[in-house]
């Protein structure tokens, strides 16, 4: 099992039981090391979810943690700022699916996503041709008809219990990751979200959702338009 498909695994469940994942962990310390590191955020965020959090308290922590860090260095922010917003986003989705079934605030949970692997993804610096990207979004009825300019990031995740497509891709003013995520019945997705830091928006296209995340509003939008007239999704 190589490094990118031992970290997929254990991204998609920290906790699985699959005898290759442990034969891989067995032979590399630095494995073991990142499935145990994996293993005690998994178990932070089960445990965040069973706390009782007062309203303002996501705002507090992301309000804080964002001026501290955003002075000094953005990667050291994703990392200072993961547990705060995974804390306050898997809250509030929680409570969203709880208040309403057919109602998946999809935006939230990607800028989640993005904080718990960032480290991981955003600092991905590979090429991946149009080639292989169709490739890999022909799994999900997806096509590039044009360039969009250079991919550092191109695997299959598990966004929410679906198996989603996550992309990382050059913007304007920096990095910019999107999400291909497939339709379910009765699936909804609010349009935007923002953290003060991040900011995600979904787009629908023909049952599937893109979702766009950056720390530039202005990325996010171009983005956006880019992929909506450059990639088309099959029936």
């Amino acid at each position: 099992m190589d490094d990118l498909e031992f970290r997929r695994t254990i991204y998609a469940d920290p906790n699985c039981d699959d005898i290759r994942v442990k034969e891989a962990a067995a032979q590399d310390p630095a494995k073991q090391e990142f499935w145990s590191e994996q293993k005690k955020i998994d178990a932070s965020l089960q445990a965040a979810m069973k706390v009782d959090v007062p309203d303002d308290l996501a705002h507090k922590l992301i309000l804080r943690q964002t001026m501290q860090t955003h002075q000094h260095n953005k990667k050291r922010a994703r990392v200072h700022l993961a547990l705060a917003a995974s804390l306050a986003f898997v809250v509030g989705v929680s409570f969203t699916l709880w208040q309403q079934q057919n109602y998946i605030d999809l935006s939230a949970q990607s800028l989640a996503h993005v904080y718990h692997e960032g480290p991981h993804a955003l600092d991905a610096n590979e090429d991946f041709t149009m080639q292989q990207v169709n490739a890999k979004l022909a799994q999900y009825g997806g096509h590039l008809n044009e360039d969009m300019g250079q991919i550092f990031y191109a695997n299959h995740c598990v966004h929410k219990g679906v198996k989603s497509l996550h992309l990382v891709m050059q913007g304007e003013n920096g990095k910019v990751t999107v999400f291909v995520v497939p339709h379910k019945e009765g699936y909804k997705a609010k349009d935007r979200v923002s953290d003060g830091y991040l900011t995600a928006e979904a787009v629908e296209m023909n049952n599937t959702s893109l979702v766009i995340v950056s720390e530039n509003v202005h990325d996010v939008e171009q983005t956006k338009n880019k992929l909506t007239k450059g990639m088309t999704f099959s029936a």
